[in-house]
């Protein structure tokens, strides 16, 4: 699954040359390492306004939850949208056939298990630039407030991306992010195409195309919290040669 990314780690020129789209004048802040169940706003750029860098709330909530506590709860359960049900679930059929999105990010984390510990990598582009994942959005209305909310497309992992993610208890399997190819965005916001071309869109990406290594860890006492520093390389003698593509 995807629930920890680094975005906005550049300076916001680079992203609107990047992308194609401006920033304006939202605040924005580094975020090196961002936790999906902490709902943090993560950039998009939507089939609605192209041309525009916004900021989503990361967690999807439908247009048919009519409660603020229903929301809460709900949009824990659909920070990632899996590509086999993505126009089957009520919670993001409606917006994937016509609320599209690319998420803008540096990179993401995910997490190798041996001898029963976890140990995080982090996972870029090879060439060092920025990323998009697909994504689904959604603005979702309680009484006098709107919250424009978003969920990642997660799809098959590359080969390597299967090593990483091989958490023992792991009920559906590895996953990785739909990672967009740099020619494919305008196609994965263009909401005329039926889902059947929505879906043959959706594929891992190649391995050969993205590094990864082993950094600090993401969670407990030890995490250093959202510092540059989360994203450098960090030796586990547990993991010896494995240590990842880097070395």
């Amino acid at each position: 699954m995807c629930y920890d990314v680094a975005y906005l780690t550049r300076k916001i020129a680079y992203y609107e040359k990047r992308f194609g789209a401006s920033y304006g004048e939202v605040p924005f802040a580094p975020m090196y390492h961002s936790n999906g169940f902490d709902h943090m706003d993560i950039p998009v750029i939507t089939n609605e306004e192209p041309g525009s860098i916004q900021l989503f709330s990361w967690g999807l909530i439908p247009g048919w939850v009519k409660d603020m506590d229903k929301a809460n709860s709900i949009r824990n359960a659909t920070l990632n949208a899996r590509d086999q049900t993505l126009f089957e679930k009520p919670s993001f059929k409606k917006s994937a056939a016509s609320k599209r999105c690319l998420v803008l990010i540096d990179g993401f984390y995910d997490h190798h298990w041996k001898d029963q510990q976890s140990f995080p990598f982090y996972i870029h582009r090879k060439d060092g630039e920025s990323m998009a994942l697909g994504g689904i959005w959604e603005r979702w209305h309680y009484d006098d407030m709107v919250r424009n909310t978003v969920a990642i497309v997660t799809t098959d992992p590359n080969p390597r991306l299967a090593w990483i993610h091989n958490r023992p208890k792991a009920s559906e399997g590895p996953r990785m992010p739909f990672i967009i190819g740099d020619s494919c965005y305008s196609d994965w916001l263009d909401t005329s195409l039926m889902p059947s071309e929505v879906l043959g869109m959706i594929q891992p990406y190649p391995e050969e195309l993205l590094t990864d290594y082993p950094v600090d860890r993401l969670r407990g006492k030890s995490y250093p919290g959202n510092v540059p520093e989360i994203m450098k390389p960090h030796h586990y003698p547990q993991l010896s040669s494995q240590q990842g593509s880097l070395f």
